[in-house]
C-alpha cells in the first residue's frame, strides 16, 4: 500500500476558526475582525492498494472566493491535475473518489475527474437541508456543476472504537468510519498500513493534531457536543491501535505520514 499526500494551494483562515469560542460566539466570531494563520496546506490523498486507485477529497480550484473567515491561494497550476503530475500519477489512474464531506477545499476538484464518487449518505441528506443550502448562497460556494455522488452506507460492522465501518477494499485494509462534527455527515478514511499500523486520512475532523488532543470542537459544526465525542472515540481507537493522525489542512501531516508518526509517539 502506498499513500499520497498532494497539496492544491493554501488557505488562510481566522484564529477564531482555529480555537473556537462557546455559546453565540463560536460562530459569530467567525465574521469579525481576527488574526489570520499563516498558509496552511489543501491537501487531498491517493491511495495504491491491490491494483488500485483511490482518491479522498479533490482538493480547490483556482476560481475560488475567499469567505468572511478563509483567504484561499490557489494557482491553475495547484489543482488536481498538477498536483497528479508532480506525484508522478496519473488521474486516469483513479478508479473511485471518497469525499470526507461536501465543503468546496474538498469536492472542487470533482471537475477533473470522471471515476465514480461516493460520500456518505448523512452528508448527502444534510446538503439538501436549508441552512447549508442558504450559506453555500451567501458565501458564493455552490457545489461543483453535476455535483451527485453515490450515497456510502455504514454496513460493515465496528472497527476498532468506530461502531459502523465500510470496507473500501476487498481485503478491508482501506475502511471510512462516520466522524460527525464538522458536518453532520463528515467520513474519515483509515488504511491499515504493510506495516500494520493504521492511518487515518481525516479531512476536517480537525484543523491539527493539537486541536484532537484537545479535544475541542471547532467554529463551523453545528452540534459542538457530537464533535467532541467524535474526537474521544479517534483518541479510543488511537490507544487501541498506533494510528498517524491526518487532517487535510494540517502543515505537519505530510512529516507525520513520511516519518510514520503515531499518536501515541506524539
Amino acid at each position: 500500500m502506498r499513500i499520497h499526500p498532494l497539496s492544491t494551494g493554501t488557505v488562510s483562515v481566522k484564529r477564531s476558526f482555529l480555537v473556537a469560542g462557546t455559546g453565540v460566539r463560536r460562530q459569530l466570531d467567525l465574521f469579525l475582525p481576527d488574526e489570520w494563520s499563516g498558509p496552511c496546506p489543501i491537501h487531498c490523498w491517493v491511495i495504491e492498494h491491490e491494483g488500485r486507485t483511490l482518491l479522498v477529497d479533490t482538493g480547490e480550484a483556482a476560481t475560488v472566493k475567499n469567505v468572511p473567515f478563509a483567504r484561499f491561494s490557489v494557482t491553475p497550476q495547484q489543482e488536481l491535475p498538477g498536483a497528479f503530475a508532480g506525484a508522478g500519477l496519473s488521474l486516469a489512474d483513479v478508479d473511485e473518489v471518497i469525499l470526507t464531506h461536501h465543503h468546496g477545499d474538498h469536492v472542487d476538484g470533482l471537475h477533473h475527474l470522471s471515476a465514480p464518487v461516493r460520500m456518505s449518505r448523512q452528508e448527502i441528506e444534510f446538503i439538501a437541508t436549508p441552512f447549508p443550502r442558504v450559506m453555500r448562497r451567501l458565501l458564493r460556494q455552490p457545489l461543483p456543476a453535476g455535483f451527485a455522488p453515490a450515497p456510502l452506507a455504514f454496513d460493515g460492522g465496528p472497527f476498532g472504537a468506530f461502531d459502523r465501518s465500510a470496507a473500501l477494499s476487498e481485503d478491508g485494509r482501506i475502511l471510512a468510519v462516520p466522524t460527525p462534527g464538522h458536518t453532520p455527515g463528515h467520513l474519515s478514511v483509515i488504511c491499515i498500513a504493510d506495516e500494520g499500523h493504521h492511518v487515518m486520512i481525516a479531512g476536517d475532523v480537525t484543523d491539527s493534531l493539537e486541536q484532537l488532543l484537545a479535544r475541542r470542537h471547532d467554529a463551523v459544526g453545528p452540534d459542538p457536543k457530537i464533535h467532541r465525542e467524535t474526537l474521544g472515540t479517534i483518541l479510543a481507537h488511537c490507544a487501541q491501535q498506533p494510528t498517524v493522525f491526518l487532517p487535510s489542512h494540517d502543515p505537519e501531516s505530510a512529516a507525520r505520514l513520511a516519518g510514520t508518526v503515531t499518536v501515541q509517539a506524539t
